[in-house]
């Protein structure tokens, strides 16, 4: 890392700053900039205005508050190493009240136990109104590495989405801010229902195509379709990362404190849609015993979490759902999970099936 990118001179409040006047080539080629600077290592950009999409309950949230505090604690996040210098992180919320993020952030404390003075370096904003002046204040006055938007939806001031001038307009503004306090902002935005059954793409994102053409790195965050604690991390827009990180995902897994972790894998993109058109595969052919142990177990946690008995019509429904299926394959799945004595028809009318869960952890 050179000398110039060490270099920080806290800038004019926003409103009040002047406009930047030209700069030279050879001031350019002098600062020595080598590699483009991130702040966590070949990943999240140091300086620009980046954006994490997915669908609901992918845990967007949990992610970037895991990034904030990592970057407080100078800590890698999902193997990436830390390259912050001031060690401060902000997250605006609009989703999530103060009880909330207290409950959220203790839990996560548990696995990455942050000291109070490193969680002092950790600033929410839950008062929207007049969000952006309230920023650039703070960044005046406590300059830090990183800005996370929860979410660009809601925060958003323009009257239309899908109007790429109103989006542009706005994001803008976090431009400039980037530029100006040399810091990475994050958005959290989400991605159109109709997306979710075709593979990662940059264009997935809700609203007008500016929005994802103003990002520097644009990251859709996926469920994976058998293992109800893993995510697919899918980098589909990095302007200076190499293709070979664009074309498949990298999996990651949540701990029980709401803490991803990297796996190491990865799964080509065109292997998270469901079929080449995009449309629910009603004759994906998956068998049972084509699946690890483990997948099956997750399912089965999953589908008696509430402890009470199934109809053989509830399992099924609940495998085609949870592993994307058509009905009669479904069907042998509870063939099969007699089979392996994981369930048990307790119903004692010979009509009527219902299922309870057996201890399977021998199987384990």
């Amino acid at each position: 890392m050179s000398n110039a990118e060490n270099i920080f001179v806290v800038p004019p409040p926003l409103e009040a700053a002047q406009e930047k006047q030209f700069v030279t080539g050879e001031y350019l080629l002098n600062l020595g900039i080598d590699v483009i600077p991130t702040l966590f290592e070949g990943l999240i950009p140091k300086v620009g205005v980046w954006a994490l999409v997915g669908a609901s309950d992918t845990c967007k949230s949990m992610l970037l508050r895991q990034m904030a505090m990592c970057n407080v604690g100078n800590m890698p996040f999902l193997d990436k190493p830390c390259n912050s210098e001031r060690n401060r992180s902000i997250v605006v919320c609009s989703e999530d009240d103060e009880f909330a993020i207290s409950f959220l952030l203790r839990k996560q404390n548990k696995t990455l136990n942050l000291t109070d003075d490193q969680a002092s370096k950790i600033k929410f904003l839950f008062d929207t109104e007049d969000f952006i002046q309230k920023l650039d204040a703070e960044m005046a006055a406590n300059p830090g590495d990183l800005i996370v938007i929860d979410a660009f939806g809601d925060l958003f001031d323009g009257k239309d989405l899908n109007q790429n001038n109103q989006v542009r307009s706005f994001l803008n503004k976090f431009t400039i801010m980037a530029n100006r306090y040399k810091c990475s902002i994050g958005f959290l935005h989400h991605t159109g229902k109709r997306t979710e059954e075709l593979a990662p793409s940059k264009n997935n994102a809700i609203g007008s195509q500016g929005f994802e053409a103003k990002m520097r790195l644009v990251i859709d965050l996926r469920l994976d379709r058998t293992e109800i604690d893993l995510r697919h991390l899918c980098i589909v827009k990095g302007n200076y990362l190499s293709q070979e990180e664009k074309i498949a995902s990298h999996v990651i897994r949540m701990d029980e404190n709401f803490i991803f972790s990297a796996t190491g894998n990865r799964v080509p993109f065109e292997e998270l849609a469901l079929n080449s058109t995009g449309e629910p595969s009603k004759n994906k052919k998956i068998e049972a015993i084509e699946l690890p142990n483990e997948a099956h177990f997750k399912f089965i946690e999953h589908a008696f979490k509430l402890g009470r008995q199934l109809s053989k019509r509830d399992i099924s429904e609940k495998v085609a759902h949870y592993f994307k299926i058509s009905d009669k394959p479904a069907r042998r799945f509870i063939e099969y999970y007699e089979e392996m004595l994981w369930i048990k028809n307790v119903s004692k009318n010979p009509k009527v099936f219902s299922y309870e869960k057996m201890k399977y952890e021998d199987a384990k």
